[in-house]
């Protein structure tokens, strides 16, 4: 048996494909407890997670919809826009990973911005392994939306993850790509490196 077959088939799940429950404070200690296990240079745990459920989802909805009308050049909203907030609502969980870099420190920006990266990969496949599913949006937050976060002004949103169970008419296989033409064995200085996964050119 493949040690990893189950999470050969995490996958993402938007937020019309969610439904409750969601976790509950003891399942998200534990998936918490698996993000701590992120590899961290110098173990500076860059990031702070916060937790948006309940009526607080439609709050969160409604500063969403606030947001987009400010980056509006006309004040108008698109559709888009009210339907994204709508599901904000009507999402059961939003896990938001907020950057907590330090600046200056010895530890470059870069690695802390990966660290924090994968701390959010580990989440979702934290999501995944205990049966719930998620879905990693990213984007700028403006100022107006930062303090109403308990966000500073340098802070970003690392990873805004809806969260709840996926409803089962979506749960299935997803067919994948092999990893074949993505993957290289290095062959030495100045050698072409290999497909690793090609015999042929052994």
């Amino acid at each position: 048996m493949n040690p990893l077959e189950p999470l050969l088939n995490r996958r993402s799940y938007s937020r019309s494909k969610l439904e409750h429950p969601a976790p509950s404070d003891e399942q998200l200690r534990q998936l918490f407890d698996l993000v701590m296990t992120t590899p961290d240079h110098g173990n500076l745990k860059p990031w702070r997670i916060l937790v948006a459920r309940g009526n607080k989802m439609q709050e969160l909805a409604d500063a969403t919809l606030a947001m987009y009308q400010k980056q509006s050049l006309t004040g108008e909203l698109k559709e888009k826009a009210y339907r994204s907030a709508r599901e904000i609502a009507e999402t059961p969980m939003m896990i938001i990973m907020i950057s907590d870099f330090k600046v200056g420190h010895k530890v470059s920006l870069w690695d802390q911005q990966l660290c924090g990266g994968a701390a959010a990969q580990n989440l979702m496949t934290g999501l995944h392994l205990m049966g719930f599913g998620g879905f990693w949006y990213t984007f700028l937050v403006n100022e107006e939306l930062k303090p109403l976060l308990g966000m500073q002004k340098a802070d970003q949103i690392i990873a805004a993850i809806s969260v709840g169970t996926p409803k089962a008419r979506f749960v299935r296989k997803m067919k994948r790509k092999a990893p074949d033409k993505y993957c290289y064995e290095w062959l030495g200085f100045n050698e072409q490196p290999a497909a690793l996964f090609d015999k042929k050119q052994k």
